[in-house]
C-alpha cells in the first residue's frame, strides 16, 4: 500500500470576502494535493487559543479584519504562535504595508488581486523556507562542532544608518586581516549604490547570477564578480528596477550558498528593508550585525526588530549591535541603548560626517583614503573581533 502522503496544515484568518473565500477555493482537494485547510478564524478575543487548537503550520492572515488592525494580529500570532510561518493578504493600493507586515512577523506577503498559482507558489516557497530550519530547531541533542564565522549580514531596521558605508568598509577590513577570499554582496536589491561608492564600472550584477541558479561554478563567479583595488571581490546588486522585482527568495539562497562555497568571507550588504528576500540573505548568515544610530527612532526600531528576531528563529547570540556615529552631539548613551536593549553593544563606530562624506563623494572607502582616522580603527577592531567569534555546525 502507498504510503499517504503528509499534508501541509493550513489556517486562514480574516473576517471573510473575497480574499478568504479565494484562499478556500484555492485550498480545496480537487485543485491541489499538498496543504490542508485546517480551519477559517475571524479575529476576535479567542483568536490565539483557536489557532493553537488548529495547530498550523502556516496562517494566511488577510488585512481585513473587522476592525482590528492587521499589524496587530500579525504582531500577536508572530508572538503567540511562534512555529507557524505567517502569510499577509495585503492591498495593491498600499505599498507600504509590504514593509509593515514583514516588520510585524509576516513571512511573505500576497498583493491583492492574486491567482490561485500565485497563492499556491508563494504556500510552498515559505513551506519550503521553512523546512530549512526544522532541523536546527529539533536538534537539542545533536552533536555540534564549533567553526569561524564565513557570512556576516550588515542590517539596519532604520534608514540612512550606514549599513553600505559599514559593509563596504568592514570586508576591506576583514580582507587586511588575510582571513582569505573577501566577498563583499550587494543585497539591496533596489537603490543599492556599491558600484558609486567603491567606484566600479561593470554591467555585471548578482542578477546575472539568477538564471542560473542550478549550475553556479567558479568560471560564472569569475565572469560577474569584480576584483577592487582594495582585493576584495564584489557582487553589485542589480541595475533594473524590474529584475530585482522578480528575483525569489528561494533563488537568492541558491546564489548564496554558492558564494559561500567560493569564498572564505562573505560580508552582506543587507540594507533596511525587511522583505522576504533580505529574510533570506539574514537566514543564510551566520551573524547579522545590526546596525543603530545614537537616536531615540533608532533605537525604538531596533528594538521592535530584537523582537521580531524571536519570530524569524534567530537566536540573540546572532545579533551583534553597533552604533554608528556614537559620538554625536545629543545623541543617547551607550549605556542607556544597552538596557533598553537588553543586549550588549558589540562595537561603536564615531561620528565623522565629513570624512565619511568626502569618501562616499570620491568613491574611495574611509579605510583607504583615512587609514589613520578613528572611524577607520573602528572597521578595524570590529573586523579582528568578529574572526574571533565562533558558530555552531551540526555534525553530519
Amino acid at each position: 500500500m502507498a504510503t499517504k502522503s503528509v499534508l501541509t496544515k493550513v489556517v486562514v484568518v480574516g473576517e471573510g470576502g473575497v480574499n478568504v473565500d479565494q484562499v478556500t477555493n484555492a485550498l480545496r482537494p480537487n485543485v491541489q494535493s499538498e496543504f490542508e485547510l485546517v480551519d477559517v478564524i475571524f479575529p476576535q478575543e479567542t483568536l490565539i487559543r483557536d489557532v493553537r487548537i488548529a495547530d498550523p503550520e502556516l496562517i494566511v492572515a488577510d488585512y481585513k479584519v473587522g476592525e482590528q488592525s492587521i499589524l496587530d494580529v500579525i504582531d500577536e500570532l508572530a508572538i503567540q504562535v511562534p512555529e507557524a510561518s505567517i502569510i499577509a493578504i495585503i492591498p495593491a493600493d498600499d505599498p507600504v504595508m509590504a514593509q509593515q507586515v514583514t516588520l510585524a512577523g509576516a513571512r511573505a506577503f500576497i498583493v491583492q488581486p492574486f491567482t490561485q498559482v500565485n497563492l499556491l507558489s508563494t504556500l510552498r516557497r515559505v513551506r519550503d523556507l521553512e523546512s530549512r530550519y526544522i532541523s536546527r530547531r529539533a536538534a537539542a541533542g545533536a552533536k555540534v562542532a564549533k567553526r569561524v564565522v564565513k557570512t556576516i549580514s550588515v542590517y539596519s531596521p532604520r534608514g540612512g544608518a550606514g549599513v553600505s558605508t559599514i559593509a563596504v568598509n568592514l570586508a576591506i577590513a576583514m580582507h587586511e586581516l588575510d582571513v582569505g577570499e573577501v566577498i563583499l554582496v550587494g543585497g539591496k536589491l533596489f537603490y543599492g549604490n556599491l558600484g558609486l561608492m567603491l567606484n566600479i564600472r561593470s554591467t555585471n550584477s548578482l542578477a546575472d547570477l539568477i538564471p542560473h541558479v542550478g549550475n553556479l561554478d567558479e568560471s560564472l563567479f569569475h565572469d560577474v564578480v569584480v576584483q577592487h583595488a582594495s582585493g576584495i571581490n564584489v557582487l553589485l546588486e542589480p541595475f533594473d528596477y524590474q529584475v530585482s522585482q522578480g528575483i525569489r527568495p528561494q533563488e537568492l539562497y541558491s546564489v548564496i550558498t554558492a558564494i559561500q562555497n567560493q569564498y572564505s568571507s562573505v560580508v552582506i550588504d543587507a540594507g533596511s528593508v525587511l522583505d522576504e528576500n533580505t529574510v533570506t540573505l539574514l537566514d543564510a548568515s551566520d551573524k547579522i550585525i545590526v546596525v543603530l544610530t545614537p537616536e531615540l527612532v533608532s533605537l525604538q526600531n531596533t528594538k521592535r526588530f530584537v523582537e521580531i528576531n524571536r519570530s524569524l528563529g534567530y537566536p540573540l547570540t546572532k545579533l551583534l549591535f553597533v552604533i554608528n556615529r556614537e559620538n554625536r552631539s545629543g545623541g543617547l548613551r551607550n549605556k542607556d541603548i544597552e538596557n533598553a536593549l537588553g543586549q550588549p553593544i558589540f562595537a561603536q563606530i564615531p561620528d565623522d560626517e565629513p570624512v565619511a562624506t568626502r569618501s562616499l563623494n570620491r568613491g574611495i572607502p574611509i579605510i583607504i583614503r583615512y587609514p589613520g582616522n578613528q572611524v577607520s580603527k573602528a572597521f578595524g577592531n570590529i573586523a579582528s573581533k568578529i574572526t574571533q567569534l565562533e558558530v555552531e555546525q551540526e555534525l553530519i
